[in-house]
């Protein structure tokens, strides 16, 4: 069983707050056929000084110091000087249970997949909230799961993806993440997971999923997905375009829906350029929103934060309260009067269905409430470049 050896690699900058628990959860792990790479990207914090003493008691572990370049740069950097048969990234903040890659190398004695992909357990505020795989546990060629992940899609209200795109929760062997890691720009700054992975999915010949949830994602709003950053524009525009590029190229089986692709293109803009979504007198994604409308906002996860934001900014309309399920009773002491519509600013289908079902319970007016819906998701939503691209598919 030790004869398959997993690459681990922690890009490094300015967490010494968190990355002794992330490096002591590899470490720990009970298989231990390991590589661990640390790629300190130019910290300024002790974070660098962390790695190298774990480096001097565990000879398993590599520490890179480099100039700030960024988590793509980062990842680079630890991938090509990987040499295990497999290859895992781990975020510094977040950890892996420590059976993972024990069960991990069961598996791929067994199937020998490209991929293996599990779950993850969200922890945000004291809440761990478990996200297994929604798709059946099992093997999976490529054509197989794709017909199964649109299969999910299509079922659903916009947004969901049946399986998520991070890199942290997935193994895969090593020449394939090169292949596509290598390809993914630099100058991105977010969605730099999705930019590997969802080629990486439309590439790979079988992929295994796992049932259950090994991998621990600590969110904190001082990730850069929660930040407005010059440029993001360019760097959306940059993303779609190698989105539309990898379809065009790996999407050889026509497996992966056209449908899905503009789902996530539409996703990506929401989240990185949320201004993209308003016009004069007109908010794009929930068309029935006019100017100056009253609205309470249902969410508190990134795409709500930052749609509060913009609205704001923009002064389009007014937010009378924000909610999400810890504190939903609010709304019952509101005067249904005093807004217009309640907007469910989630992407998740399975929570927006579980709150619909709350506020229904909650006896508030059905025509009174506002989610994404699939008829309002049209190529006519994309910016001009990528709206050409996308229709030339």
């Amino acid at each position: 069983m030790n004869s398959i050896k997993i690459s681990v690699i922690i890009p490094v900058y300015n967490v010494e707050k968190y990355i002794k628990k992330a490096i002591e959860s590899v470490i720990n792990q009970t298989y231990k056929n390991l590589e661990i790479i640390l790629v300190d990207d130019g910290s300024t914090d002790n974070s660098g000084f962390i790695c190298d003493e774990y480096a001097n008691i565990d000879e398993r572990i590599t520490v890179i110091h480099k100039e700030n370049g960024g988590i793509v740069s980062a990842r680079k950097t630890g991938i090509n000087l990987a040499d295990g048969d497999y290859a895992v990234n781990l975020d510094p903040d977040d950890w892996i249970e420590a059976t993972a890659y024990e069960q991990v190398v069961k598996i791929i004695e067994e199937r020998h997949p490209d991929i293996i992909a599990y779950g993850m357990k969200k922890e945000f505020n004291g809440f761990i909230e478990s996200q297994p795989i929604q798709l059946a546990e099992g093997q999976y060629n490529q054509n197989e799961f794709w017909i199964a992940f649109c299969n999910k899609v299509s079922k659903y209200p916009f947004y969901e993806q049946p399986i998520d795109m991070s890199q942290c929760d997935k193994v895969v062997k090593t020449e394939l993440f090169k292949k596509h890691q290598s390809n993914c720009n630099e100058a991105l700054k977010k969605n730099v997971d999705d930019a590997v992975i969802f080629p990486m999915l439309l590439d790979m010949k079988s992929i295994y999923i796992e049932s259950r949830c090994w991998y621990h994602y600590c969110v904190r709003k001082t990730s850069i997905l929660w930040q407005t950053k010059n440029g993001d524009d360019i760097r959306y525009k940059m993303l779609a375009l190698h989105l539309i590029d990898a379809y065009k190229r790996y999407n050889k089986i026509d497996g992966c829906s056209k449908e899905f692709l503009l789902y996530k293109l539409v996703h990506h803009m929401m989240m990185d350029i949320p201004d993209a979504l308003f016009e004069i007198e007109q908010c794009k994604i929930y068309p029935q929103i006019k100017k100056n409308n009253n609205i309470v906002i249902y969410g508190k996860g990134v795409f709500a934060n930052r749609f509060i934001e913009n609205i704001r900014m923009s002064n389009y309309c007014n937010i009378v309260e924000n909610v999400d399920s810890n504190d939903a009773d609010k709304l019952k002491y509101i005067d249904a009067n005093k807004y217009d519509y309640i907007v469910i600013a989630i992407f998740s289908a399975a929570t927006v269905l579980s709150v619909l079902d709350l506020l229904k319970k909650m006896n508030i007016d059905e025509n009174k409430i506002l989610s994404i819906e699939k008829n309002s998701i049209t190529p006519d939503l994309l910016p001009d470049e990528v709206r050409k691209q996308f229709l030339k598919l």
